[in-house]
C-alpha cells in the first residue's frame, strides 16, 4: 500500500475512533433506552464564543462558592436535580445533549444516577457515579460523545479503571488551584465503526485502555457562551489518549489516537465549553495529524437541590 493510502487510512481513524466514551463501574447494570427526540429542543443556530447574552439568574459566577455535601464537586457539581443542556457544534451540523443527576443512594457508597440523553439522536445511557469526599470518581465521558457527534451513531461503553475524575474541593484550595491529575478507562466490550465512505473497519477491542489527564495552573478566564457570560471561569487543559486497531487486507495494524483539548468550568455549575485543539494518531513512531473541529457548549443550566 501506499504512503499517500496509509496516511489517509491512519487520519480517518482520528475522526471515528475516538468514540469511546461513557460509562463507570457500578454495582447496578446501566441501563439504556430509546426515546423520540424531544420537539421542545430544537438546534439552534451557532453562537460564536464572543456574543453577548445574559445568565440565568440561578447561576452565580463567584469563583469559589463553598462545597456543599460529598457529591458536590467544584467541576462536576452533582446535586440531585441538577440538568445541563449542552450544544456542541461540528463542521456538519449542531447536536443537543441533556444530562441530569436523577437521584441519590447512601449506601456502601454514595452515589448518583445519571442521566445522558443525546436529543439528536434520541438515545438515553443511566449511569451511576460514585462520590468519595467530594472527588468524583468515575464519572462517564460524556464529553467525548459530545465531541464525536458527527461520528456516531450510538453512544459507547466505557469503564472506569483507576484514578478519579474530578479531585475534591479540597485538592484544589490545598494546591492553589494549580493541579495535575489522571484517570484511566477500559472499553466496555469490542467497538467497531463503520466507515461512511468504505474501506475497512475500525475498532477497539474489548478492555482496550483510555488514557485521560488534566492539567490546571490556575488560570481564569471570560467564557460566553449560550447560558450566559461566564467572566472567572476555570481553564483546564486536558489530553485523552487511547488504542485504536484498524483492520487490512493482511491483518490489523495498532496505533495511538490522542486528542488534545481545552475546557472551562464555573465552579458548582460544571462544564461551560470545552474545544477540541488538536488531534492525531501515533504508530510505527510516526505522527499522523488531522483538523478535527468542535466545540461543546452549555445552553441552559437548571440547579437542583
Amino acid at each position: 500500500m501506499g504512503c499517500l493510502m496509509k496516511k489517509s487510512i491512519l487520519i480517518f481513524a482520528i475522526f471515528i475512533l475516538a468514540a469511546c466514551s461513557t460509562t463507570a463501574p457500578s454495582a447496578t447494570t446501566p441501563t439504556r433506552t430509546t426515546t423520540p427526540p424531544d420537539p421542545t429542543l430544537t438546534p439552534t443556530a451557532t453562537t460564536a464564543p464572543t456574543s453577548t447574552s445574559t445568565p440565568a439568574p440561578s447561576i452565580t459566577p463567584s469563583p469559589t462558592p463553598v462545597p456543599n455535601g460529598p457529591c458536590d464537586n467544584p467541576l462536576v457539581p452533582l446535586a440531585t436535580g441538577n440538568q445541563w443542556l449542552y450544544r456542541a457544534t461540528t463542521d456538519n451540523g449542531e447536536f443537543l445533549y441533556t444530562l441530569k443527576a436523577l437521584e441519590r443512594s447512601d449506601s456502601r457508597n454514595i452515589a448518583v444516577i445519571m442521566e445522558f440523553i443525546d436529543q439528536t439522536r434520541g438515545d438515553t445511557v443511566q449511569e451511576r457515579v460514585v462520590c468519595q469526599n467530594g472527588a468524583i470518581d468515575n464519572f462517564p465521558l460524556f464529553l467525548m460523545d459530545m465531541h464525536l457527534s458527527d461520528f456516531l451513531d450510538k453512544l459507547f461503553d466505557t469503564y472506569h479503571d483507576k484514578g478519579v475524575y474530578a479531585p475534591g474541593y479540597a485538592a484544589f484550595v490545598e494546591n492553589n488551584w494549580e493541579l495535575d491529575w489522571e484517570t484511566d478507562y477500559l472499553t466496555e466490550d469490542r467497538v467497531s465503526v463503520k466507515n461512511p465512505i468504505g474501506g475497512p473497519d475500525l475498532y477497539l477491542v474489548e478492555s482496550s485502555p483510555i488514557h485521560l489527564s488534566f492539567q490546571m495552573d490556575g488560570s481564569r478566564e471570560g467564557v460566553n457562551v449560550p447560558a450566559g457570560d461566564f467572566p472567572q471561569a476555570i481553564k483546564v487543559s486536558h489530553r485523552f489518549s487511547m488504542i485504536v486497531t484498524l483492520t487490512l487486507p493482511t491483518g490489523g495494524t495498532g496505533g495511538s489516537l490522542i486528542l488534545n483539548t481545552t475546557q472551562w468550568y464555573q465552579p458548582y455549575v460544571g462544564l461551560i465549553r470545552a474545544q477540541v485543539d488538536s488531534a492525531w494518531v501515533e504508530t510505527g513512531g510516526q505522527e499522523f495529524s488531522a483538523p478535527f473541529h468542535s466545540v461543546v457548549e452549555l445552553v441552559e443550566f437548571t440547579p437542583g437541590q
